[in-house]
């Protein structure tokens, strides 16, 4: 049996001054920072202004020379990915991506979530790399970091001016968010589907609004992300389903209602993985759940070095979003057989390549 032993976090977090609708409730350090600094308030103007102010969200532009990355790890699905946005305003506590928040020089915690970096130039790198010679219309996921529709999305639409991009080029492309504001593209999205150009894969963690609330704070409720699924699939948009991720101990006996809400809805397969909280994503999920659920804290916490091989998070390809163990197999075997009965076990098949329809023409290209 694993004992995990909560850490004193105490010369490892700032506490920030107001965390309200976040999901992370400090800031981390960044370990890439030789120094650290913090707000200071003199008391010299309303404190309700400060508290208020100090939890908004910024937006900051960034100029990156591509807008597609390839996707080296062996355990992760599909070759490239895109990411019109850096740090996500869902602020899900687990979420993996934090951490990556680190090299831009912000914390995982709350900076994570009110400090976006925005790539408004997005449409036109990825029509550059698509007008390519080199680009052979593989697959893009969009997303696979942060989430393209987020609540920054409302403000900037670049994942829809992405869509547009794919939708001219005939470039295949999946979708993995938690939020219903993707409907909002359903004339796009009918339009690649025809030609089996995409796939819409909704996260979904739990069907507990408490527990979404405060675990996932600005994504879609779990009754509007059921909604999408069927209004998706109503329109011929093939939907999947990503368990994404399992807690033991704290959503881990949500399984078959989960898959029993996405089945009747309309989708196609689920997938699902295990939580895994490295680096810095582990002092923020001790100390939310320790502030959350605080009689639960201990066991959910060493259910879970239980499945990742006694520590929070495990680093290693297979193994890491899988998990290992009996505690782990026993969750496996309760999704195969919910699936089953759910009819969820569904294969998806490859996405279409059809780039060549409307590659420009090099005799074109001379008048």
């Amino acid at each position: 049996m694993v004992y995990y032993v909560v850490n004193d976090l105490d010369n490892d977090i700032i506490i920030p001054k107001n965390v309200k609708g976040r999901g992370a409730l400090v800031n981390t350090h960044n370990k890439f920072d030789k120094h650290t600094v913090e707000d200071f308030w003199d008391g010299s103007y309303n404190d309700e202004e400060f508290l208020t102010n100090s939890n908004e969200t910024t937006f900051t532009d960034i100029y990156p020379k591509t807008i597609i990355n390839k996707v080296d790890s062996p355990d992760v699905p599909g070759s490239w990915s895109m990411n019109p946005y850096q740090g996500c305003e869902h602020g899900c506590v687990y979420c993996y991506a934090r951490i990556t928040h680190e090299y831009w020089g912000y914390s995982a915690g709350t900076d994570f979530e009110k400090t976006i970096l925005v790539k408004k130039d997005a449409a036109a790198l990825l029509t550059k790399k698509l007008k390519s010679k080199s680009w052979k219309g593989e697959p893009i996921m969009l997303s696979g970091n942060t989430d393209c529709y987020q609540p920054a999305e409302k403000k900037f639409g670049i994942t829809r001016e992405l869509l547009e991009v794919c939708l001219k080029y005939n470039q295949p492309v999946g979708i993995i968010t938690k939020n219903a504001l993707v409907c909002r593209d359903i004339d796009i999205l009918k339009k690649l589907a025809e030609n089996n150009l995409v796939q819409v894969h909704m996260s979904i963690t739990t069907l507990d609004e408490n527990l979404r609330r405060t675990m996932e704070p600005r994504t879609s409720s779990s009754a509007n992300r059921i909604k999408t699924i069927t209004q998706l699939s109503s329109h011929g948009i093939p939907v999947h389903v990503m368990l994404a991720p399992i807690i033991p101990g704290l959503n881990s006996d949500e399984v078959f209602d989960i898959c029993e809400a996405v089945g009747n809805a309309g989708a196609a397969s689920l997938g699902h993985t295990m939580v895994r909280l490295n680096g810095a994503i582990a002092l923020l999920f001790e100390d939310w759940i320790l502030k959350t659920f605080p009689l639960k804290a201990t066991r959910v916490l060493n259910l879970i070095a239980e499945v990742q091989g006694g520590k929070l998070g495990n680093s290693t390809f297979g193994e890491r979003m899988k998990g290992s163990g009996m505690m782990a197999e026993s969750i496996h075997q309760q999704v195969r057989l919910a699936k089953k009965k759910h009819n969820l076990s569904y294969k998806p098949k490859p996405l279409g390549n059809t780039l060549h329809l409307h590659k420009p023409s090099t005799q074109l290209n001379l008048f």
